[in-house]
């Protein structure tokens, strides 16, 4: 546009209704006496002229709708819902959408999760074939091992599952559409589900070593293990990751290592008390905090909101 003094009577806030012949037949005759003597009205009603004709060829040049286009648009739209909700609400897209996340949150836990997992499984079978070869006694230190280093590596792996200070992609996984439910419940199956096996695996190669049966070993670290990650996890969400995995260490501590006094010495015995071990009252109150911690997630505020 030109530029127009602004310390002079000029009429260029009138020209575009001007140009579009909007302005009344009175005001339309104040404009056409004063184009007459101003050159920079009639430089600026000439620029406004070219808009208004680039525009008409703009419009002359694209093809027009058809006359029914809206009413097709709207009868596609009501067969796309109708189709939506028809389909049974666990599809074969469904399970599709599911598979996705639960693979995707491998590469968002953080690696030190798994690494410190393998890392205990590894020293318990490698305890296993050490002692395999002296008493049979060795096996209560060796499972006692197992009980403590599963349930303590556990319940510290799902106190950083989730948060801004765990999760790297944390903003990202709040903003999307998918409900942060799906997401903890993913990680958590993961996590607990990647320790069950390397313990698993681990108990197995110490029955076969030293003898015995497997589940006789299983049940001596997967109630605690449960147990004390369901601990951990509730306890991450309401006060913080640092105090949960504190607390987690201090419950096992006391269930696992107890402290006598035998000869004036303090000796560190490794125990297994009844109320630690895997029952179906642990197991109920391990799943009843996992569910918990599942739905307590979404208190936090989202992005998406």
């Amino acid at each position: 546009m030109t530029q127009i003094p602004k310390n002079q009577n000029h009429i260029t806030d009138l020209l575009p209704a001007y140009t579009n012949g909007k302005l009344d037949p009175s005001t339309v005759s104040n404009v056409d006496e004063h184009l007459l003597h101003c050159k920079l009205c009639q430089t600026e009603l000439k620029n406004w002229e070219t808009i208004r004709e680039t525009v008409q060829f703009a419009i002359a040049s694209e093809p027009l709708p058809s006359t029914n286009i809206l009413d097709q648009v709207l009868v596609k739209i009501d067969t796309i819902s109708n189709e939506v909700q028809m389909q049974p609400p666990l599809n074969l897209y469904t399970f599709i959408h599911l598979w996705l996340v639960f693979t995707q949150q491998i590469r968002l836990i953080h690696k030190s999760i798994w690494i410190a997992s393998t890392l205990v499984g590894l020293f318990c079978c490698s305890l296993a074939f050490f002692f395999s070869k002296q008493a049979q006694s060795h096996i209560q230190d060796i499972t006692s091992i197992l009980v403590l280093f599963t349930a303590v590596v556990a319940s510290s792996s799902v106190a950083f599952l989730y948060g801004t200070d765990n999760d790297a992609a944390f903003e990202i996984t709040l903003a999307t559409p998918t409900s942060i439910r799906i997401v903890m419940l993913c990680r958590v199956v993961l996590v607990i589900g990647y320790n069950f096996i390397l313990s698993a695996v681990a108990s197995f190669i110490i029955a076969l070593v030293h003898g015995g049966g497997i589940w006789e070993i299983m049940q001596l670290w997967l109630g605690p293990m449960l147990l004390l990650s369901s601990i951990s996890i509730s306890l991450s969400l309401l006060v913080g990751s640092a105090f949960a995995v504190a607390i987690s260490l201090i419950l096992e501590a006391l269930q696992a290592i107890p402290v006598t006094i035998e000869r004036g010495l303090i000796v560190l015995q490794f125990a297994r008390p009844d109320i630690w071990q895997t029952s179906p009252t642990v197991i109920l109150l391990a799943l009843i905090l996992f569910i918990f911690s599942v739905f307590y997630a979404p208190r936090q505020p989202r992005l998406s909101n």
